[in-house]
């Protein structure tokens, strides 16, 4: 270590963190020191004039240096951010100590298309040996060399090459060109104490995979809607149908498949919804069977602890259970079938949906522990609730009870739902610092339960629309932050094509219907805060997730989370009508309702009629999807257009007599329609068609 360098870290205000010390200085440097009694040992850093990151596009070098931080509990994260290429990158490096050892983690946040190759630079400054080990398991490289101990694993797999020494004792990582979004850097760093003799810099290369990461795909031509349009018919195909009764009807995919779920009512909202649209009359008569059957999965026995509840399916002899096939209700499950009646309830006015639904609700109410809030997962027979600690299932149960309170006004579900909001943004959102990572052991099995997660910030984002205080929007985004950086680039082979799915960590395998559900939760963030890096992260996530849906079968079933083929669909066509009402959202006084399929600005409400699909023609290069809804009491037409970012403009032939439009984004009026560049993301116009 130089003197410059040692100068420059005796200025700067030392940082303890359990053993060690860090030095930030006010050039973006850092270094850090094990604290061995009354003295210090250098252990690894970065000093100027070298970055601790190096970000080299394909025309463009960047030096990026963390010149900001922010100190919590235990945990100092080292920060800063900047626009390269336009597009807004975010990096950080979180250090805390847990049993001794040193972590260091970074990561990226950007949600563009950036191609890039990152650097991250650290040098050794230990002036004794020691004994540092390096382990990457994606693929696992592992080397050992002097100077101490480290441990290196990345979520982007990369190449066995890409971990190596530069010189004397500079560690470099390098993440290969990829697109630079989401990707997170970890290092663990321990001390091993000194060895006599001088180690070789590197003794060996292991070598256990050989995973190289997903080539950046574009946004294909209209395969949102094509996609959804799949699901649709394969959900009105009357192969995929099994009769309880005349006017039952129980949805199902594979042939073999012989479980009735009771998620068909999620196909019911689907199809209803997707009518709405397009006008199709057979959706409505198939959602009607569907909602029909909801009283056969509930017991209804009064003398029963779990009167109310609903099987998760039911067999030909109406003997129910759960999913896996136990005597058993699930909590979680109970509320997801419960909102989808209130909301059939809502569109069709169906007293029967309304029954079943408050009866449920009763029963979720009943189940509470002491405090308002749950103490496990899974209800027995005998009425017991068991199965962790209940954290997961309250986003789906806040859901719920603002759904039950809009039904009947009853202050009982409101309050419980604020009581459960207040312990999940206390106990579980807050103690998400911004821009850290933190263990998964904050909210149990989220990286792998992905449901669970979107169902608490879906829950949080619905009671801020109804009680909007800051603390659940900021609580909710946080969770949803987190939850966004286990988001990963995997290649499935032999199934459809390769795209961006969810999995969790130290997990190579993803699942299309946690893709999906990714994408519902940044749709539900991009409602609660208008930046347009949710809006491409859930657009990412559906378009993978339309690449493995097979226009006759479906979703593979080997990559399905839960093994309901239907609810799968369902809510793939749902989410594709979320992401489809967000469009118009670009525009500032654009506010939209998916539940309702609405949109309003200033006094007017704009919602679908199922013509317009087929009487406006939209042309634009590189047009990717667009949705058009008309104002009843005006009958102007609102069009929100999304493209790829080739082209300028857009042309619409709506008729002679709808020449004229204003410019929703850019402001202004006339019979040019300007597309508006969003890094990130291609080009989105928003405008009103004026009768």
């Amino acid at each position: 270590m130089s003197a410059q360098t040692a100068e420059k870290r005796d200025r700067a205000q030392p940082i303890t963190i359990g053993r060690y010390r860090l030095y930030h200085c006010e050039d973006g440097t850092f270094a850090l020191a094990l604290i061995s009694g009354r003295t210090e040992e250098p252990l690894l850093g970065v000093h100027a004039p070298l970055p601790p990151v190096e970000l080299q596009t394909s025309h463009e070098r960047h030096a990026l240096f963390v010149r900001n931080c922010s100190c919590a509990a235990e945990e100092v994260v080292l920060w800063d951010e900047r626009l390269i290429d336009g597009v807004p990158v975010r990096w950080e490096i979180l250090l805390r100590e847990e049993e001794g050892n040193l972590h260091l983690q970074m990561h990226f946040l950007s949600y563009g298309s950036i191609q890039a190759e990152v650097r991250f630079l650290c040098n050794f400054m230990a002036q004794v040996l020691n004994t540092k080990t390096f382990l990457c398991p994606y693929p696992s490289v592992v080397l050992v060399s002097a100077r101490g101990a480290l441990s290196v694993v990345t979520l982007e797999p990369a190449k066995p090459t890409s971990l190596h020494l530069e010189g004397d004792h500079r560690l470099v990582w390098t993440l290969p060109a990829a697109p630079l979004h989401q990707q997170t850097l970890r290092l663990h760093v321990h001390y091993e104490g000194h060895t006599e003799k001088e180690a070789d810099p590197v003794q060996h290369v292991e070598y256990r995979a050989a995973l190289l990461p997903a080539e950046e795909g574009v946004l294909p031509l209209m395969q949102l809607r094509a996609a959804a349009q799949s699901a649709v018919a394969i959900l009105l195909n009357p192969e995929q149908r099994w009769h309880f009764a005349e006017d039952q009807v129980v949805l199902r995919v594979s042939s073999g498949d012989r479980r009735f779920s009771v998620f068909t009512l999620a196909a019911a909202k689907a199809l209803m919804d997707w009518n709405r649209f397009s006008g199709d009359e057979t959706a409505v008569w198939t959602a009607r069977l569907a909602m029909n059957s909801a009283m056969d999965f509930q017991v209804l026995n009064a003398q029963s602890s779990n009167s109310g509840a609903c099987w998760d399916t039911i067999d030909e002899r109406k003997r129910g259970s759960d999913i896996t096939g136990q005597r058993r209700f699930s909590l979680y499950r109970n509320a997801r079938a419960i909102q989808q009646m209130l909301q059939l309830h809502r569109d069709t006015g169906s007293e029967l949906c309304a029954r079943v639904a408050l009866n449920g609700v009763s029963w979720l109410l009943l189940k509470r522990g002491a405090t308002g809030t749950y103490d496990g997962e899974l209800v027995q027979t005998d009425g017991t609730v068991q199965g962790g600690n209940g954290r997961g299932i309250m986003g789906a149960i806040i859901s719920v009870m603002c759904a039950a309170y809009s039904l009947t006004e009853t202050e009982a579900y409101m309050h419980a739902a604020n009581r459960l909001a207040e312990y999940l943004v206390r106990d579980v959102c807050q103690p998400l610092s911004p821009g850290s990572v933190l263990p998964a052991e904050r909210f149990p099995n989220l990286h792998d339960d992905v449901f669970a997660a979107v169902g608490a910030v879906e829950g949080l984002a619905r009671l801020y629309r109804a009680y909007p205080h800051e603390s659940v929007r900021e609580g909710a985004l946080r969770l949803m932050r987190w939850l966004s950086l286990w988001q990963l680039t995997t290649q499935m082979e032999g199934i459809g094509e390769a795209g961006e799915v969810l999995a969790g960590e130290g997990s190579t395998s993803g699942f299309v219907d946690a893709s999906i559900e990714a994408a519902r939760g940044a749709l539900w963030a991009f409602s609660l805060e208008r930046d347009a890096r949710w809006f491409a992260g859930a657009t990412r996530a559906l378009h993978a997730a339309a690449g493995y849906l097979h226009p006759l079968e479906g979703f593979p079933e080997t990559k399905l989370a839960y093994p309901d083929h239907v609810y799968a669909l369902a809510m793939f066509i749902r989410t594709y009508l979320h992401w489809l009402l967000s469009l118009p959202a670009f525009a500032p006084e654009v506010e939209c309702d998916h539940d309702l399929l609405v949109c309003r600005t200033g006094s007017r409400i704009f919602v679908p009629e199922p013509g317009l699909w087929r009487s406006i023609r939209v042309q634009a290069r590189g047009l990717v999807d667009w949705v058009a809804l008309v104002c009843p009491a005006t009958h102007d037409i609102l069009l929100a257009v999304l493209t790829d970012g080739s082209s300028g403009a857009v042309l619409v032939d709506a008729g002679e007599h709808r020449q004229m439009a204003t410019d929703l984004i850019g402001g202004s009026t006339g019979a040019i329609y300007p597309l508006h560049a969003v890094p990130g993301i291609g080009s989105v116009g928003v405008y009103i068609l004026q009768a």
